[in-house]
């Protein structure tokens, strides 16, 4: 694993996708500090399980709609609905009124 400095990525900002093109993780330091790891995002990476993670990130960072969420998350709808639901993560987020306006309009 390459290690590089924040300093350098300031002055070469292109050395984390050259690493991640040549499948390198990179660990980022400040003043020898870890800070964050560069992981070539791939298909083993996918394979692992971290798609799901990362789809709930970018829905909870609202990067994502449900739907596209779930599909990268490669689960159904409703799958990943109770999974974020079991995280504690706001999967309708809708007001009273905004609720029972839809609740209504489904009854007519």
């Amino acid at each position: 694993m390459k290690t590089i400095g924040v300093r350098a990525i300031r002055e070469n900002p292109g050395v984390l996708s050259q690493s991640a093109a040549k499948g390198e993780y990179v660990l980022v330091t400040n003043r020898n500090d870890p800070v964050s790891l560069s992981v070539p995002f791939d298909d083993d990476l996918l394979d692992s399980g971290v798609h799901i993670n990362v789809a709930i990130r970018l829905y909870e960072d609202d990067l994502l709609t449900l739907p596209k969420a779930a599909k990268l998350a490669k689960l159904p709808i409703e799958v990943f609905m109770n999974k974020l639901s079991s995280m504690g993560v706001v999967v309708v987020d809708q007001s009273a009124e905004e609720l029972q306006s839809d609740l209504a309009a489904l009854d007519d």
